[in-house]
């Protein structure tokens, strides 16, 4: 899951500094509920929604990773041995329908 507040806001042109004032908060507190560096509570994803006129429900993106799966992925994908990540790569590839010429 995460957050879509950049995104709507942009789309709606609110700028974070006005989002911000809005909600009651400073804008690097904004930011860093954008950025997934601090959680999104209830109560400031009403606010969001209010200021933008949206259904709270819209900020998520239900469908997305979890970051901590992200995180996950990643850690283990470092951990393989050179031929272990060409195979993931290729599985991954073949996964999103992304074919990559070995010439590229």
């Amino acid at each position: 899951m995460r957050v879509k507040i950049a995104e709507l806001r942009k789309k709606w042109g609110v700028s974070q500094s006005d989002l911000a004032e809005l909600i009651g908060v400073s804008r690097p507190y904004l930011a860093q509920i954008e950025n997934g560096t601090r959680s999104l509570s209830v109560v400031r994803q009403s606010a969001i929604a209010k200021a933008l006129e949206i259904d709270p429900s819209d900020l998520i993106d239900f469908d997305a990773p979890d970051q901590d799966d992200e995180k996950y992925l990643i850690q283990s994908f470092r951990r393989l041995k050179p031929e272990q990540r060409k195979e993931w790569l290729d599985l991954a590839r073949v996964a999103t329908g992304i074919a990559q010429d070995k010439n590229d």
